[in-house]
């Protein structure tokens, strides 16, 4: 682990605790998605076209697959598929 990666996961569990004793002492603080709300205030919005955690240079297309390569059924194959389901 580099050490900015390392300052970046102190920085986290700080928030974390911050969040943490504010919940504690004020019931109006909601702790639901906290983790993505701390994430986003220590590091920023998402910034498109970018897969965080991943390194510079990977992108959506690159780590989840192209969407060209998932299957999606043509509209007679589906209509098929259902009439063949009804049977």
């Amino acid at each position: 682990m580099t050490s900015e990666t390392g300052e970046i996961m102190e920085k986290l569990k700080e928030k974390k605790a911050e969040y943490e004793a504010m919940a504690s002492t004020d019931s109006s603080v909601n702790l639901e998605n906290i983790d993505n709300r701390i994430i986003n205030e220590v590091l920023g919005p998402e910034r498109y076209g970018r897969v965080r955690f991943q390194g510079s240079g990977v992108t959506p297309t690159l780590y989840f697959g192209s969407g060209s390569q998932q299957y999606v059924p043509s509209g007679s194959q589906a209509q098929a598929e259902v009439q063949r389901l009804k049977d």
